[in-house]
């Protein structure tokens, strides 16, 4: 017991206790900034009443637009363009359904 008390003696010798109360009051002063960016964080704004019959008929009207709309979709022309080219790039012109390509497989745009 005699040899614990005197070490622990020693190492109390090193402890700083103005660098611990330093250290708490950094501590603080951080946990205050991190609960002020909390409570910014955590605000709410009011929102207008809103009447969910009324939502719910717009909701219904966007639907009916859809179904009335002649475009059957809108992913028709791109499933019409050329594909992936099947060729290294430089290589000669070719013509793919009547139509020339550049090395890329795009078509040509032809010169005037």
């Amino acid at each position: 017991m005699k040899h614990g008390l005197k070490t622990m003696k020693t190492e109390y010798k090193k402890l700083d206790i103005d660098k611990i109360d330093q250290l708490q009051d950094e501590m603080e002063d951080m946990l205050d900034l991190n609960n002020e960016v909390q409570d910014a964080l955590s605000r709410q704004y009011d929102t207008p009443d809103i009447d969910e019959t009324d939502l719910e008929a717009e909701l219904n009207a966007l639907g009916d637009e859809l179904v009335m709309d002649n475009d059957s979709s809108f992913l028709d022309e791109a499933l019409s363009t050329p594909g992936i080219p099947s060729r290294e790039p430089g290589a000669k012109d070719r013509v793919t359904n009547d139509v020339l390509v550049d090395e890329f497989g795009l078509p040509k745009v032809p010169a005037q």
